[in-house]
């Protein structure tokens, strides 16, 4: 699903203070608290930290001893202060063509408010100048060879070594493999989930050097006023952009040190190389990528349900296992039930469509009364989809009031007396959820391929 995501290789604050998906990777945030005894046991940093205080050559000898791989040209190292992180971030996806056109971002928008997972007054220009001030520690400019450190209240954080060893790996395998370039290409291409599972893939394996690099050198990953920072931000954030904005961490950690990482092991080079995760499901069970997944192709027929008087907002995309997770859980607790049955996700789809008025008029986003929406999804088992259809109408009683409009159907309150209408049905190992202005629009969408 287009999703408004932020294609630069950073460092979260949210991920290295793990705050974020703990629940979700339980593998890996057992290893991670066990890691964070070592960590918490480390000297505190120096009351004022600076870039020479940091000896970024040590680190760099440091990290390709972990990574396996020399670093072939040295970047640049500068202190940036969080206030112009935001703008920094902006140029660098307007240079690479990554950056949403203003009705993309309008469109995007509008489809996350629809479905539940932004609320009805979310800005997204704030929201992403909060994520860039507060929640960015560092990252690597792939195109100046640059590494930027952010720096708040005129010191470094405590984490900044570590930030350095994450962004580091970022340089070594863009330089052996050309890892920008690739997501770049991907990030253009017709499918998010390819991107985002790429993406998953250098993050992870910057994670995982990053946790070695802590527990080896003890060094922190966090400090006790950076971690309560996190967590006002989670606070902040609605939970659908702290789980798209932590995925590619939480997950791709534990798929990076499936393959080998941190080191240079011959299936992390093919993944990098020739044999790429084509989808986030494998990212979440990494099994299916060893047994070289391929997703199924769906098809959804949501303009012949809806008839002439309808426009497609977004060109159809893959409804992936992470689209699944955000529409069946609002919490971090629910995550844990939604990502257990995401891992039999086998292929999806969806269609976003709006009505037009006869004036003419525009809709305030969520249109509940004008939009329609529907995701197809192949699942491994009856089950599963069986599950999977359960958890999206408890979210929806649960988090958006709306009540039981018959078998499988709901109405959805909104805004100013606006109401609109979900449905949802399991059909064999097929699941469908659907949007529309009625529940009778959303039951029909939902079964239009039975």
């Amino acid at each position: 699903m287009r999703r408004h995501r932020l294609l630069v290789a950073l460092t979260l604050l949210l991920a290295a203070a793990a705050v974020v998906l703990t629940l979700l990777v339980s593998d890996a945030s057992d290893e991670r608290a066990s890691r964070g005894a070592t960590t918490a046991s480390a000297p505190p940093p120096p009351s004022r930290l600076t870039l020479a205080g940091l000896q970024p050559d040590r680190i760099i000898r440091r990290v390709e001893e972990l990574r396996g791989l020399r670093l072939k040209r040295r970047p640049r190292f500068r202190v940036v202060p969080a206030s112009r992180i935001d703008a920094i971030v902006r140029r660098q996806g307007e240079r690479d063509g990554t950056e949403e056109s203003p009705r993309e971002e309008r469109v995007s928008l509008a489809l996350l408010k629809l479905l539940g997972l932004l609320p009805p007054g979310a800005d997204l220009d704030r929201l992403q100048k909060t994520v860039s001030e507060q929640g960015i520690l560092g990252l690597y400019d792939g195109a100046r060879n640059e590494m930027i450190i952010v720096g708040r209240d005129g010191e470094l954080p405590a984490a900044a070594e570590a930030t350095v060893a994450h962004e580091l790996v970022h340089a070594i395998d863009d330089q052996h493999f050309g890892i920008f370039r690739r997501l770049k290409v991907l990030a253009r291409g017709p499918v998010d989930d390819v991107a985002l599972a790429y993406q998953s893939l250098l993050e992870g394996s910057a994670e995982a050097v990053a946790d070695r690099y802590a527990e080896r050198y003890s060094v922190p990953r966090s400090a006790p006023g950076e971690e309560e920072q996190a967590e006002r931000l989670r606070r902040e954030l609605p939970f659908g952009m702290l789980l798209s904005l932590s995925f590619p961490y939480a997950f791709g950690s534990a798929f990076a040190s499936s393959l080998g990482a941190p080191g240079d092991a011959p299936r992390l080079r093919a993944a990098f190389g020739e044999r790429p995760p084509r989808s986030a499901v494998e990212i979440i069970d990494p099994r299916l990528y060893a047994a070289d997944f391929r997703p199924t192709s769906v098809r959804v027929r949501a303009a012949a349900v809806l008839g002439d008087g309808w426009t497609a907002m977004q060109d159809e995309d893959r409804f992936s296992a992470l689209d699944l997770v955000s529409l069946l859980a609002f919490t971090e607790e629910e995550s844990v039930g939604a990502s257990a049955i995401a891992t039999s996700w086998r292929g999806g789809r969806y269609a976003y469509l709006r009505r037009r008025s006869d004036d003419g008029r525009g809709c305030t986003a969520p249109c509940l009364e004008r939009d329609a929406f529907v995701g197809r999804v192949a699942m491994a088992t009856p089950e599963a989809a069986r599950r999977a259809a359960e958890a999206f109408g408890t979210v929806l009683v649960r988090h958006r009031r709306a009540r039981p409009a018959g078998a499988g159907r709901w109405t959805v309150p909104g805004r100013e007396g606006r109401s609109g209408a979900a449905a949802a049905i399991a059909t064999g190992t097929t699941l469908a959820l659907a949007y529309a202005p009625t529940p009778e629009l959303a039951a029909r969408l939902v079964r239009a391929n039975d």
